[in-house]
């Protein structure tokens, strides 16, 4: 129960744990063979071998790991069910959404119904054009990444427009790198959020603040913090442990902040694979991020008063 409550996160915020298992090593035996995952899921007697194929079939970006994801979502431990859910969601294939839509409809784990609400929700709103149609970005990938651009704005539903001012890693581990992993989530998340337009890093951005002020509609800063990165021992495993900070701003005035936490757990052996210790970091981070969007909203309403 208590590596239960460690991971637990996992459901809420459909983050990954790959590498969340000493059984891992066998599991990268079948990186690029999708066919030696698929067999791992549906077959192995240890629920957190599934757990971290159905992960890494999610982030396979390949079509073909649908029906082994979807078929998951039936498997008797929740924690694979809820796997399943979040890397259906990342795979990004509408097409899962009647099965996922099934399962919610019979599934009594509450954790579990949450994780496939939250997917359902995500492919719905999903706007790319599925697995095996662009290369997926390398979670370690710098902050010279390209501006993210202007998307249309339906100004029905957005009540509030979120710039991301800064990401900012004070931990000194991997600097700009932890950096970009925050400024991605922080992004992709407040995306998430009811009523909330992220506004983009292009040249489009003062425009559409202009037209936010003649509709009203409050501009918002955000300042994300990767605060605490730590790093310690849980039953034998390595623990990653994040925390980060999101400040909302108005006219550059701090008016509303909150706070995320979220540990990942990986094999002992992750310590000596800089790759393998970097994915544990990501993790955390992303997933301290998702517990501070639980608080968001009405921060983001206490900012704009």
């Amino acid at each position: 129960m208590a590596r239960r409550r460690e991971i637990s996160w996992i459901a809420a915020a459909l983050v990954a744990v790959a590498l969340a298992v000493p059984l891992a090593g066998a599991l990268h035996a079948a990186d690029g063979d999708l066919a030696a995952t698929s067999k791992l899921l549906a077959s192995s007697d240890d629920y957190r071998t599934r757990v971290v194929a159905a992960l890494k079939l999610g982030g396979s970006n390949d079509a073909r790991a649908r029906k082994p994801l979807e078929s998951a979502l039936d498997d008797p431990h929740p924690s694979v069910r809820q796997a399943a859910a979040a890397a259906l969601a990342k795979l990004g294939d509408k097409a899962a959404l009647p099965a996922l839509d099934a399962r919610l409809k019979k599934e009594a784990n509450a954790p579990t119904k949450t994780a496939l609400t939250q997917a359902i929700d995500t492919l719905k709103k999903s706007t790319g054009a599925g697995p095996g149609t662009a290369p997926t970005a390398s979670p370690n990938a710098t902050t010279t990444s390209a501006p993210v651009k202007a998307q249309p704005i339906d100004w029905s539903k957005a009540k509030f427009l979120v710039k991301l001012q800064k990401a900012e890693n004070s931990t000194g581990v991997r600097g700009g790198a932890l950096a970009t992993v925050l400024n991605a989530a922080t992004r992709e998340k407040l995306g998430q959020l009811p009523d909330v337009y992220v506004l983009p890093d292009d040249a489009t951005a003062p425009g559409v603040i202009k037209l936010a002020a003649a509709k009203g509609v409050p501009v918002l800063g955000v300042n994300a913090a990767l605060v605490s990165m730590d790093q310690g021992s849980f039953a034998g495993d390595v623990k990653v442990q994040a925390k980060v900070s999101l400040a909302f701003t108005k006219l550059e005035i701090v008016k509303a902040s909150v706070e995320g936490n979220a540990s990942s757990i990986g094999s002992k052996s992750s310590t000596k694979n800089p790759d393998s210790l970097a994915k544990l970091q990501d993790m955390a981070v992303d997933g301290a991020v998702t517990s501070a969007m639980a608080k968001a909203p009405s921060a983001i309403k206490s900012a704009a008063l």
